[in-house]
């Protein structure tokens, strides 16, 4: 009767799991040309089980070819293959690649790999060492995304598999210390076995994992797209209309006291200056107006670009004082000079200004299309008495 160990054999195992890595290879390959260039990471995923694949056959051609390419190689490129899952893990989260230390560790993987090969071979010392190693790098990478906890089913299933690998190498370095190594990495014992089956099914998860992530960033950005203005990156049109009629809906119910105002802004001369210095030049004047109007917004106020070069911002809570304050400090904000290194400053645009309606609530018979035209109206009113002024309908 055969056994475990008879049933499970290694090389086969590994050529298996190299295939695997090679298909999840082009899997990624193929998210990585689909996605937008703001998923980053997907390269270095791409590359990962590819240098395992690699590694993979370097090791099943164990006894044909020298030791130097079977054992030395074999290991630095899985090696160097792990550390590529870790870089894009970092570019993923938003971080700089930085793995300068890891690549070091190859470098000092090699020539011990190599002394215990050549030298005064040692299988015991090499799985030993090279375990150790291994099960550092995982543990350093599952700390990368315990520091940016979450619910997502992606990164927690890439969390647990990092932590997983973690112990199993860990777990195996123990072995060889305490004289379980084995003979030789193609040795058939069970345990042997179960070590290269954890990590090859782990390794094949953990792409799994990084498909799941870029999925669900990707459908996040697309939820983004389709609520917020591509220019300034505030809410769009569309957003920012269902924002209110949500507002004017919790006020009719009496939520923050039934209060609620809408204040509506527009750049003042505008147009002269797409006309003066460009349509380029407009476009930076109303990413500086966006970032200045975001400034000394109340928590629950929300702002958004409702057409052009007009913003509406809705204020939840406040009533007429409340919202007067709000709008007199954004009309401050706005009209501040222009730091000396900021290209409209340099390109001779003396301040910015806006004109400001606003209108409040009324009532439970209050509507907000009546809300936006009492709104506009104060707004008209501004600009026609001078501009860079608060008028209240």
């Amino acid at each position: 009767m055969p056994t475990l160990s008879s049933a499970l054999d290694p090389r086969s195992i590994i050529v298996l799991a190299g295939l695997m890595g090679l298909l999840m290879s082009v899997v990624l390959f193929s998210m990585r040309r689909s996605y937008p260039p703001s998923i980053r990471g997907l390269r270095e995923w791409t590359l990962a089980p590819l240098a395992s694949f690699v590694s993979t056959v370097l090791f099943a051609l164990r006894g044909v070819v020298p030791d130097i390419f079977s054992i030395v190689l074999a290991n630095m490129v899985l090696f160097q293959g792990c550390i590529l899952y870790y870089a894009g893990s970092q570019l993923f989260l938003g971080h700089e690649r930085d793995t300068r230390a890891w690549s070091a560790v190859t470098v000092v993987l090699g020539v011990v790999l190599f002394w215990f090969s050549e030298v005064q071979p040692s299988y015991p010392i090499r799985l030993a060492v090279f375990t150790f190693a291994i099960s550092g790098l995982f543990f350093a990478h599952a700390r990368l995304y315990l520091r940016h906890r979450t619910k997502r089913v992606g990164r927690r299933l890439m969390t647990g598999l990092l932590l997983l690998q973690s112990l199993v190498a860990g777990l195996r370095c123990l072995s060889a210390v305490l004289g379980e190594a084995g003979v030789g990495m193609l040795d058939a014992t069970w345990l042997q076995s179960l070590y290269i089956v954890m990590y090859s099914l782990t390794a094949l998860m953990l792409s799994i994992a990084g498909v799941l992530m870029a999925t669900d960033r990707l459908r996040l950005e697309f939820e983004f797209m389709a609520t917020h203005d591509p220019l300034t990156g505030m809410l769009n049109r569309r957003a920012l209309i269902e924002r209110c009629e949500h507002e004017v809906t919790r006020a009719r119910r009496g939520a923050g006291d039934g209060a609620l105002s809408l204040l509506m802004l527009d750049a003042d001369h505008f147009k002269r200056i797409n006309d003066a210095f460009g349509h380029q030049t407009g476009d930076e004047v109303l990413r500086e107006l966006a970032l200045r109007l975001q400034a000394p917004m109340p928590p629950l106020a929300r702002l958004g670009r409702y057409g052009g070069e007009e913003f509406l911002v809705v204020l939840p809570g406040l009533g007429h004082d409340g919202a007067r304050a709000v709008a007199e400090r954004l009309r401050a904000g706005v009209g501040e000079p222009f730091a000396p290194e900021s290209p409209l400053a340099a390109a001779g645009i003396g301040r910015l200004s806006v004109s400001i309606g606003m209108a409040v609530f009324q009532g439970p018979a209050d509507t907000l299309d009546a809300l936006l035209a009492r709104a506009d109206a104060a707004l008209y009113r501004a600009k026609a008495q001078g501009r860079d002024r608060v008028e209240i309908a």
